[in-house]
């Protein structure tokens, strides 16, 4: 079978010794830089091919001074065939993100760390690399909002409520075509489950479900610092307009059971206002999945996301499809396809999906079908749960986040968001203790408005 998306990553620790050039003067730099060394892990212990490790050689590792803004830029030279390399870096004392980014013959090799702290003599800096597949520059997308927690509004629950953004912090056009968002089949507020090792031990995510933005590679382009709001329904769900929808159904089944078609007809709204909420009409995605929400509404202005997830049943807690748990309990990540076309989707399902032996309630041994996504194409992800429950379980690889996000409860209308703004770009550490922080959406700003970009 066809491995568009193995992971590639450097077996053992290695440490990389290189050629130093700056891009400025190297006289000036000399006096005031200090010697420090890198140390470049793989994200999941695995082995790269010797073709590929040489191909490593040529690649540029960049520190670069997150307040000055000086760039020094190192080469890679030819590396030994098993892999080790060694690396003394010399900048000056300061905070620096580093990064790293080749292609292999289609695979995105790279690493990226943020933050980092460089203050005394021969300080050792430990950084991941990891590969992901062909046109995927696009890794530095990340969340810049996540409102899973929904609102409460007269003591009635809301679920079509809940959107989350996705970013663009660098500085040009990425494309979203193929961007996808998973959540976990392992729920954070719960001990491992039976299969935790077995695939997290892989370096595999079992995901629930996700959703994928529709494009041929580079239909949907995303201008530097600008976003992508995806949203479970598109309307105004605010009192004056957003009251809950009167829907007809018709739904027609095939000879073997399976569901052909469902038509729905939206008759109008009921009477119920809803004082905590958001305008969501001018989302530029929605989720529309009338197979596993029963009620839910499409709005014909708003494109509708892609969605796949396991043939499997409720046995292990999973629900089998895409679902944000009010409560964060199933974290939230984005990844990259090369596309989000249905083609790609189904090879995807076809390449990653295993089964897996768990125990249903009375006891049994029971298989169920697993999907997984491999940790090194993880981009951006938020540790998520409530109060009460706390994280008991990391349903997300500490090289995802090693911080979380947690909400008082259920309904709370709580809204996770990164630190920072679209224009001068937001905190990602890998760290949502540090990085974010939790508001109000429907208090703290007017939400997502037909027409709100102009």
């Amino acid at each position: 079978m066809k491995k568009n998306f193995r992971f590639l990553a450097l077996a053992g620790v290695m440490s990389l010794s290189l050629g130093f050039t700056a891009c400025e003067d190297d006289e000036e730099k000399a006096e005031s830089t200090i010697k420090s060394t890198l140390n470049i892990s793989p994200d999941v212990a695995d082995a790269i091919s010797a073709k590929d490790i040489k191909a490593l050689a040529g690649a540029k590792v960049t520190f670069t001074n997150v307040n000055s803004k000086d760039v020094y830029t190192f080469d890679v030279p030819e590396l030994d065939a098993d892999g080790s390399l060694s690396l003394d870096v010399n900048v000056p004392v300061g905070t620096y993100d580093i990064s790293m980014e080749k292609d292999v013959d289609g695979k995105i090799i790279f690493l990226r760390q943020q933050n980092v702290t460089i203050k005394s003599e021969n300080q050792q800096i430990e950084a991941k690399i990891i590969a992901t597949v062909a046109n995927s520059s696009d890794y530095q997308f990340i969340f810049s909002e996540l409102f899973f927690n929904g609102e409460r509004n007269g003591g009635r629950m809301m679920h079509p409520d809940q959107f989350m953004v996705l970013y663009n912090p660098t500085d040009k056009v990425l494309y979203a075509d193929g961007l996808a968002v998973g959540n976990t089949m392992q729920a954070s507020c719960r001990e491992k489950e039976s299969w935790y090792d077995e695939f997290y031990g892989k370096g595999l995510v079992p995901v629930d479900g996700f959703i994928v933005i529709p494009g041929s590679g580079y239909d949907v382009p995303v201008k530097p610092h600008d976003k992508i709001v995806i949203a479970f329904t598109a309307i105004n769900h605010t009192a004056t307009e957003g009251k809950n929808p009167i829907v007809k159904r018709d739904t027609t089944f095939a000879a073997d059971g399976s569901v052909e078609s469902i038509k729905v007809d939206t008759l109008g709204w009921d009477g119920y206002t809803y004082e905590n909420a958001i305008d969501l009409s001018g989302a530029d995605y929605e989720i529309y999945d009338p197979q596993l929400y029963t009620s839910d509404v499409d709005n014909p202005k708003v494109p509708n996301v892609r969605e796949i997830y396991p043939a499997q049943n409720e046995v292990n807690g999973g629900g089998g499809g895409f679902y944000q748990h009010p409560r964060g309990y199933y974290n939230a990540f984005i990844f990259k396809l090369k596309n989000g076309n249905q083609e790609t989707l189904d090879e995807f399902f076809a390449e990653h999906s295993s089964t897996a032996t768990v125990q249903d309630k009375e006891n049994n041994n029971v298989e169920i079908q697993m999907l997984s996504v491999p940790a090194s194409m993880i981009l951006d992800g938020i540790a998520t749960s409530d109060i009460p429950s706390d994280i008991v379980t990391n349903a997300l690889p500490q090289t995802v986040d090693r911080g979380k996000q947690l909400v008082k409860g259920c309904h709370s209308g709580l809204l996770v968001k990164r630190k920072g703004n679209d224009k001068d770009g937001y905190a990602d550490t890998n760290d949502s203790s540090v990085d974010c922080e939790i508001l109000s959406p429907h208090k703290d700003y007017v939400g997502y408005p037909e027409g709100w970009r102009k």
